[in-house]
């Protein structure tokens, strides 16, 4: 799972590249899209990376107009992120790609397998839930 992983966020990576975004800025932009109230630190979690490496990424999105940070009204500490309009110009081929991605994924696999991998992966991850709670 893991090297499947890696290699479609490499593919993904080439892909957004010639567009000027690295892999941590599109995986930042991808957290604000589904969850637009998330804090920079949650983010970082989410993504299990540094905040340093959060906050490089954050600043060049800054740059380049993408994103505004601002001081949380509710903890001065934490960062706000804002996705600016100027994302709405570069959604389009941000989905195609991903789109296109999704479709060399799949590429030969009916629409039963992937339900069976689905159910199977739904499976193995409430396994480690339940060893978690027996663990702890």
């Amino acid at each position: 799972m893991d090297d499947i992983s890696r290699g479609a966020r490499r593919a993904y990576d080439a892909r957004i590249g010639k567009i000027g975004l690295n892999q941590t800025q599109w995986r930042i932009i991808g957290q604000l899209l589904r969850e637009p109230l998330l804090m920079q630190s949650e983010i970082a979690k989410r993504l299990e990376l540094e905040s340093a490496t959060i906050g490089q990424a954050v600043a060049g999105l800054c740059a380049k107009g993408l994103m505004e940070r601002q001081r949380a009204t509710t903890d001065r500490r934490a960062w706000q992120l804002i996705l600016t309009e100027q994302i709405d110009k570069l959604l389009p081929e941000l989905r195609e790609s991903a789109d296109r991605l999704h479709d060399l994924l799949w590429r030969n696999t009916t629409l039963e397998e992937k339900r069976t991998l689905r159910e199977i992966l739904v499976r193995a991850s409430l396994n480690l839930d339940q060893g978690r709670i027996d663990s702890g």
